[in-house]
């Protein structure tokens, strides 16, 4: 292949795939990278070229819009006509993540002072070769759905076939969850049961012991990618628990009424398939689609743990290098396992501190490139689209309902004191540590994910209506705007 770019300049428009406030050149290099080098080991294709722009912690990245949609349909084609592609898939993402989580087990402060560079390098390099690894079966359940709805529309129009219009995103809701509840919901149901621990009168060392034994399990999960607000902490899990307590609502009661609805949508799917006759293909097929959000969490868990533990080694390579904390999250894996063998040179720092400001990211099959100043902001602009002035917006539907109220932009952490009960949270896209204002939510909309997305899972499991997949939705609504959400139909309106 030439080392010249091939599709740089195609006439494939950018589309913007995910819009990430909070995140490292490091950890997104890894899967753009493998997006355009590994996927085609499992599944024959992979994307033709990938655009990131970063601005410090920000990152947009984009695909080429026709290429995207191809990818997609080249996947949706292997579920329908391979059979046990689907099922091989969720079968690898649970045992690569579980690979994954071991190995970064071994990432402890003393073991990484224990390596000699070369060491570190070659342990580094490992923890890569198998992210990668992962990426290459985790990512497709995404690619699938994520950015044209190939799998669902695919699914909707069997539904079509044998149903009215009107019940045809119903039975799509019903027929996404899986009988297997996810690490989003098991965390969840793990809180309530340590209120209704305390509202019934436990004993404090009862207690203690029972926050204890859910932190060690879900302490991480508020680290997101770059751990600026820390992970949780006892005295965190206290205050949520007096926090809840003071609704006035009983946690056991809610625990009991959630799995009543959780055993009712799965009587409601076991029907369905019963009821629209389905052949063994096609319910393999909705069986797929609905593990496909259970398995996305379990990667994602695994990953959480490892953006945790990734900041003992970005401490680590700080010191050994003598760069910032930053910089060292601005290293591609190549460039840190060179660095550690022979040392990092003068210009690498250079660019390394350009990185951390603004830059482009551009990667197809056997080639990546960084541009900086002038060249970035040219690749930048290509990308722009101008936004269409509108009062409504159609998503997917993720759980069913309807909602009026205030709209709230909530990306962050820090966005969620904004949030009130019974308003309408607007986001890009959804995250773990933004779930306690996803529960106050009247209703949720987001732009961006597909029916595996975190935002789809968390609505469903606590029965919020909920519209995914707007495209545009923290363009179109702002703090302060009165909406409607009709989840049932997908339609978000500005009233």
């Amino acid at each position: 292949m030439s080392n010249q770019p091939r599709y740089l300049n195609d006439r494939d428009p950018w589309m913007l795939a995910e819009d990430i406030p909070e995140i490292d050149f490091q950890f997104s290099q890894i899967w753009l990278s493998s997006f355009v080098n590994d996927l085609e080991k499992v599944c024959g294709k992979n994307y033709k070229k990938i655009l990131s722009v970063y601005r410090g912690y920000s990152l947009k990245f984009y695909y080429g819009e026709h290429d995207s949609d191809a990818f997609g349909r080249h996947l949706l084609k292997l579920l329908i006509t391979k059979p046990g592609f689907g099922k091989l898939l969720n079968s690898k993402i649970r045992i690569y993540s579980d690979k994954f989580k071991q190995f970064c087990r071994k990432i402890t402060q003393g073991r990484l002072k224990s390596f000699s560079n070369r060491e570190l390098a070659k342990f580094y390099m490992d923890l890569d070769k198998l992210h990668t690894k992962l990426y290459s079966y985790g990512w497709l359940p995404n690619a699938v759905d994520m950015f044209h709805t190939n799998f669902t529309n695919y699914l909707k129009a069997l539904l079509k076939k044998r149903l009215p219009e009107g019940r045809v995103n119903p039975a799509l809701v019903a027929l996404s969850v899986f009988p297997e509840k996810s690490i989003i919901n098991i965390e969840h149901e793990s809180f309530l049961k340590l209120v209704a621990l305390k509202q019934a009168g436990a004993a404090s060392r009862l207690l203690r012991k029972a926050i204890n034994t859910h932190l060690q399990r879900f302490f991480y999960l508020k680290h997101l990618w770059l751990g600026k607000e820390g992970v949780y902490t006892y005295g965190y899990y206290l205050k949520e628990i007096n926090h809840f307590i003071k609704s006035k609502e009983g946690a056991a009661e809610l625990l009991n009424k959630e799995n009543k609805i959780f055993k009712q949508t799965l009587a409601e799917r076991t029907r369905l398939v019963k009821d629209l006759k389905l052949d063994k293909k096609q319910k393999e097929l909705f069986d797929v689609y609905a593990e496909f959000a259970v398995t996305k969490a379990y990667r994602r868990d695994a990953q959480l743990y490892w953006a945790y533990k990734m900041d003992f080694i970005f401490k680590e390579l700080s010191q050994r290098l003598k760069i910032s904390f930053m910089q060292s999250r601005f290293m591609s894996p190549a460039e840190i396992v060179k660095a550690l063998r022979r040392g990092i040179d003068k210009n690498l720092k250079k660019e390394i501190t350009k990185r951390t400001k603004y830059c482009a990211y551009y990667a197809e099959k056997g080639i990546d490139r960084i541009y900086y100043g002038k060249e970035a902001e040219k690749l930048e602009a290509a990308t722009f689209r101008e936004n269409v002035a509108v009062e409504e917006l159609e998503g997917q539907s993720a759980c069913l309902g309807k909602a009026r109220g205030t709209v709230k932009v909530v990306n962050t952490v820090a966005d969620m004191k904004k949030m009130k009960q019974g308003e309408i949270l607007v986001s890009i896209a959804t995250n773990p540590d933004i779930v306690p204002a996803m529960k106050k939510a009247a209703a949720i909309v987001t732009e961006q994910g597909g029916i595996t997305s975190h935002a789809a899972i968390v609505s469903r499991e606590m029965g919020i209506p909920c519209v995914i997949g707007t495209k545009i939705a923290t363009k179109v609504f702002k703090d302060g705007d009165l909406v409607e959400v009709d989840a049932n139909k997908g339609i978000v309106k500005k009233l």
